[in-house]
């Protein structure tokens, strides 16, 4: 039984922590999927894989994402948020301790894949935390604070992955294992720290016990129309940053001779960036209610400035276009916080909502290196794969067009909110 505290007055400063604490866990497992591309070299050398079984390495750990997300976030919505991050971090520890181990390609490969079935487990453990310690008027802040977080450890992962791994020999096997306990510690972190916040004078109760009528908590939140636009400006979007993030580094060492350590800047950048660009991006949004057109804008700059990191070595123009694609970047809030304000949705949808936009960023991360890793095949060179990739950020200007009116201002939320 997950320990809870009751109360009846607003959420204390403790909030922060309970949620600081999460995202960063959560963020975490996102820096050990991304870092996978500063590392492909040397399994590739090791395990002897072609260009397609990189590509199936690197989309692994999204393919359980993507079939079971929403069935997964359904089940894991009824129980405390406590227990289930408790028992997912503790799994996903054990599963990059295997990834560390794995002496052969389809052993790493279900490593993977095990690993982010537990990341997509734990997804619905944030939307209800959130709706439990934060009222809907700062759900964009988390969001936007979740962001800026993701881009100081992922981005900062894949700045010191290159150096790690060079100060260890080459051997990504101990990397991996770095990973590992990073992991022991955040669960021990988490069980000490971690805490569920029941509200008894909301309507409905504890949204993590919310009961009855599953049926309609999950064909009820499909039935969006909103969702699913959303739902497609992630889907293009991701698929060509997971498909650079795998493959940037071996084109930049291939074709120009760009070492591990300035490709990894490069990443680092545009990773950074765009978690600093959405907090502010997502507060001038909330200002101006031109969500809309901003993610009609920032989906060119997506598909423009990776299509330029495919055609150049320069180093200087890499740097240029990573600070610019880092820029694009700051949609991530905006498009994220859309399941909060759809119109009347209950809490359990809302972390079903978010369990459908998790499963279609997770397909565009698993197609992304899975199709440019095919596409490399079939038209024989790195290159040419990435600029058919490139194009697949538009599907941000698509969503930008298609949205609802106001939906994308962040202004409000139609949930329950946090008393």
């Amino acid at each position: 039984m997950a320990e809870t505290i009751e109360v009846t007055e607003p959420a204390s400063g403790y909030r922060w922590v309970v949620m600081g604490l999460w995202l960063f866990c959560s963020v975490s497992a996102f820096m050990v999927v991304a870092t996978l591309g500063i590392l492909l070299p040397a399994i590739s050398a090791e395990l002897h894989l072609s260009p397609g079984q990189q590509g199936m390495l690197a989309s692994s750990a999204f393919w359980g994402n993507f079939a079971l997300a929403i069935p997964i976030s359904w089940w894991t919505s009824k129980y405390s948020p406590k227990m289930v991050t408790t028992v997912t971090l503790l799994l996903g520890t054990v599963f990059i301790f295997v990834q560390g181990w794995a002496p052969t390609f389809l052993i790493l490969l279900a490593g993977r894949l095990a690993f982010g079935v537990v990341v997509i487990a734990r997804q619905p453990s944030r939307a209800i935390l959130t709706q439990q310690w934060f009222l809907p008027k700062d759900i964009v802040l988390v969001n936007s604070i979740s962001n800026a977080l993701f881009g100081v450890v992922v981005g900062g992962g894949l700045a010191a992955a290159p150096f790690i791994l060079g100060s260890l020999g080459d051997d990504w096997r101990s990397t991996i294992h770095l990973f590992g306990i990073l992991f022991v510690v955040l669960s021990v972190l988490w069980i000490f720290l971690g805490r569920d916040r029941r509200i008894p004078d909301r309507p409905g109760g504890d949204v993590s016990q919310e009961k009855g009528r599953d049926g309609r908590v999950v064909w009820g939140t499909l039935s969006y129309r909103d969702l699913w636009v959303g739902g497609f400006g992630f889907l293009g979007a991701t698929m060509v940053w997971s498909a650079f993030l795998s493959f940037f580094p071996t084109l930049m060492l291939d074709s120009y001779d760009i070492g591990l350590r300035w490709s990894g800047a490069m990443l680092a950048l545009s990773v950074l960036v765009g978690g600093a660009a959405g907090l502010g991006l997502s507060y001038w949004v909330r200002a101006t209610n031109q969500g809309k057109p901003m993610l009609q804008v920032l989906g060119v700059l997506l598909a423009g400035t990776n299509l330029g990191l495919a055609l150049t070595g320069s180093i200087p123009l890499l740097v240029g276009l990573s600070l610019v694609n880092g820029i694009a970047w700051g949609f991530w809030p905006i498009l994220y916080t859309i399941p909060f304000h759809l119109p009347g949705i209950r809490p359990r949808q809302v972390a079903v909502g978010l369990a459908f936009t998790t499963m279609m960023t997770s397909a565009g991360i698993g197609l992304g290196p899975l199709v440019t890793g095919f596409l490399q095949e079939i038209l024989g060179g790195l290159r040419p794969a990435l600029i058919i990739v490139s194009f697949s950020g538009l599907s941000l200007s698509a969503a930008g067009i298609l949205l609802s009116p106001g939906i994308a201002s962040l202004r409000g939320s139609a949930s329950e909110p946090a008393r």
